[in-house]
């Protein structure tokens, strides 16, 4: 049986964001405009009930890893995220939990608090700061600054584990050594450039074109690809991340209580550029025919019910056979 032990948990806690990400699943393009996604529910966040359940399951590990992923919102929006980290402690004091911020939204107070809160427990929380006072609220559009760095050190100064990730882009690139200085002299943990997700779009493309026209199964198949001058190293590449998600006995739960094996198998849902490829395989078409289109909320069924159903051991078989284009088309290589 898949997930015998539950060893990595992620939370999208609501809809809510003070952002204005041009890449973010919140919005869509049209004509070079940026519209909001017509598939999202917004104003939509998880009750603080069904965290609990999910924290009481035997089936999490002890020392399970929690991550509060901002996928289509800030985690920290949730208006009783304070209560849910109790929540996670109470249940597993030995919980490892990472957040995800943008670190514009609430108070010195609010940091301050979730420090000590986290303070003598394995945490981190990943500010996600692209540039420095000039470039920042280029990508993080509508990102108050000074808000940023008088939260980012409340939190610091209060005991808490920071880290600073920094996304890559032509007009902050330069700025990288300048923004790990500042981030060090403020007394940040680590310091984590990365590369933006246009990169693992041109990753995926590639990808895509050998996939689609010989759709290997085996490693042979894709010898046989590069045999016929399709450059796939991007499967070599990509096998790092490939089924990561059942690999790490990971689960997923968003803002409407939907377990799904990662937060990116949620794009299928909510990204119009990925319902095509993702909705059979979410929906059961694919994998596992399931009548009742509620069998994986958490609303309806309890975490053991949606765990034991036979749709995880088909969609394991399936994505065993190829690396999950989902994954290398969001998160490229890690």
């Amino acid at each position: 049986m898949l997930y015998s032990t539950i060893n990595s948990l992620q939370f999208d806690l609501n809809v809510t964001c003070n952002a204005y990400c041009p890449g973010c699943h919140r919005h869509t393009m049209v004509n070079g405009e940026m519209y909001m996604n017509p598939f999202l529910p917004f104003n939509t966040s998880l009750n603080i009930d069904i965290v609990e359940r999910v924290m009481e399951n035997p089936r999490l590990s002890d020392n399970v890893e929690v991550d509060f992923v901002g996928l289509v919102g800030e985690p920290i929006a949730h208006q009783q995220f304070l209560e849910i980290i109790d929540i996670i402690y109470k249940h597993r004091p030995n919980a490892r939990v990472n957040i995800h911020t943008n670190g514009g939204l609430r108070s010195v107070e609010f940091f301050t608090q979730l420090a000590k809160k986290l303070k003598d427990k394995s945490h981190q929380v990943q500010f996600s700061i692209d540039g420095l006072e000039d470039t920042n609220s280029l990508y993080r559009v509508g990102v108050n600054w000074d808000k940023v760095m008088e939260n980012l050190q409340a939190f610091i100064d209060a005991g808490g584990r920071a880290v600073w990730k920094f996304l890559l882009f032509p007009y902050n690139k330069h700025q990288t050594e300048e923004a790990r200085q500042l981030a060090f002299s403020m007394g940040v943990k680590n310091f984590r450039p990365e590369r933006n997700r246009d990169e693992g779009q041109e990753l995926y493309t590639r990808y895509m074109k050998a996939y689609k026209k010989f759709h290997p199964k085996t490693l042979g198949e894709k010898g046989h690809a590069q045999d016929k001058g399709y450059d796939i190293n991007q499967f070599n590449e990509s096998q790092g991340i490939a089924n990561r998600c059942f690999d790490e006995d990971a689960i997923y739960i968003n803002y409407e209580g939907v377990v799904l094996p990662c937060c990116m198998f949620n794009s299928g849902l909510t990204d119009e550029s990925y319902m095509k490829e993702m909705v059979p395989y979410i929906k059961g078409n694919t994998c596992h025919q399931n009548d009742d289109e509620n069998w994986n909320s958490l609303y309806h069924n309890t975490l053991e019910d949606v765990m034991n159903n036979s749709w995880w051991d088909k969609l394991y078989g399936d994505l065993d056979t190829t690396p999950c284009t989902v994954c290398v088309h969001s998160c490229g290589i890690h």
